[in-house]
């Protein structure tokens, strides 16, 4: 018995021995391989100029005149900043990792800008879980607060108190049913997006921080029809700063633009739809054939995304408390495919950087459809 022990013993002391040499070969093996992963990715950083920033965030408030009468926009702003974040409650239940009223970081300017606009009722918001990345990235992001008739959210006070939600429904439906010839009612949108923009390019805060050869816009909803609005579809709108187009699910930029209108957008644009509004209708049409109305006669570049499980409302952060706002918001893998397709168009086509190939020339599994021209020629991939 006692020479058995003795045996299992040596058994047990050479396993472990054999255990640490295994163990010490795979540390050896992976010191390797993450340090040549650790120089591979730092080449292909420096190589595609990607940068990662702390974002600041901060809230302004614009004095705006229309029609004699004095009002105010407030926007919301996020920055690169050298400051450390702080995680930060915006409303609802969306959080961020920001610092408030932080420093901007002056040394890697002149930034990219981009003015982001909210769906009808919505909020400047509404799309932190893109926003806030985008300024991560070394972009200058404002999304104002619009003087919409109904706003379920505001930037500065949360959900608002009393919403009444059967008028909202109402006078959406309402908007739904215009088209070209009574879109008038809603050219305010445009009129505070271009405040905004010149606002923030001249802010003492801002200003002398902006590209202003790097300017993009972007909507949800009604905010695409915001931003095609500023792009070249109107005339008289048209603003030459504009380098490029991001548009979240925007049946509005289909009824209440003409085909002709929407060819003389000159900028890349890229489209996003959700799967599960491909049938929903806004008056007459489908989502469906109001995007592919969009995307048909926008020129190239241009491209059109349809976000697996996605509804109308997935491109939304939830920012009210109710138990309805679980429906009228999106999940994280759907964030994250907005993200990174969103964030790789705006760096490539607006900041004109270097980006990994594998985000644009590929299909993301969560992604049911991805059309793409990027030249006059046109070339597809679905």
């Amino acid at each position: 018995m006692h020479s058995q022990k003795i045996i299992i013993m040596k058994d047990i002391a050479y396993g472990n021995n054999m255990m640490r040499k295994i163990t010490l070969l795979c540390c050896f093996y992976f010191a390797l391989f993450s340090s040549f992963c650790n120089i591979a990715w730092s080449e292909s950083e420096e190589d595609q100029n990607l940068e990662h920033f702390n974002v600041g965030y901060k809230v302004l408030d614009f004095q705006y005149l229309k029609d004699k009468n004095a009002s105010v926009i407030t926007v919301a702003v996020w920055y690169p900043t050298k400051a450390n974040p702080e995680r930060f409650h915006y409303a609802g239940s969306t959080y961020g990792n920001v610092t408030i009223n932080a420093e901007p970081f002056a040394g890697g300017r002149p930034y990219p800008l981009l003015v982001f606009s909210h769906g009808y009722g919505g909020s400047g918001l509404s799309a932190t879980f893109f926003t806030e990345a985008l300024a991560a990235h070394g972009w200058i992001v404002v999304a104002p607060d619009h003087h919409d008739k109904h706003s379920a959210v505001r930037i500065r006070t949360g959900q608002t108190k009393n919403f009444d939600r059967s008028d909202f429904l109402k006078y959406a439906k309402h908007i739904s049913n215009s088209n070209v010839n009574n879109r008038e009612a809603y050219m305010y949108r445009l009129d505070e997006m271009k405040f905004v923009l010149d606002s923030i390019i001249d802010s003492e805060s801002f200003g002398k921080l902006i590209d202003r050869e790097k300017i993009a816009v972007g909507g949800h909803s009604f905010g695409g029809f915001t931003a095609l609005g500023l792009s070249g579809t109107i005339k008289e709108r048209y603003d030459a700063r504009i380098k490029g187009v991001l548009i979240f699910s925007s049946g509005a930029a289909g009824y209440l633009f003409r085909e002709s209108e929407l060819a003389t957008v000159r900028v890349p644009s890229m489209f996003f739809l959700g799967e599960r509004e491909r049938k929903q209708k806004r008056g007459t049409k489908t989502m469906t054939e109001l995007a592919e109305k969009v995307y048909r006669n926008l020129l190239p570049p241009k491209y059109f995304l349809e976000v697996k499980g996605a509804t109308h409302f997935s491109f939304n952060n939830r920012l009210t408390k109710n138990l309805a706002s679980r429906f009228l918001s999106g999940n994280e893998e759907q964030f994250e495919v907005i993200r990174r397709y969103s964030i790789a168009f705006l760096e490539k086509y607006v900041a004109g950087k270097k980006i990994s190939s594998d985000v644009l020339e590929n299909q993301d599994p969560y992604l049911t459809r991805y059309t793409r021209e990027t030249s006059r020629a046109g070339s597809g991939q679905q």
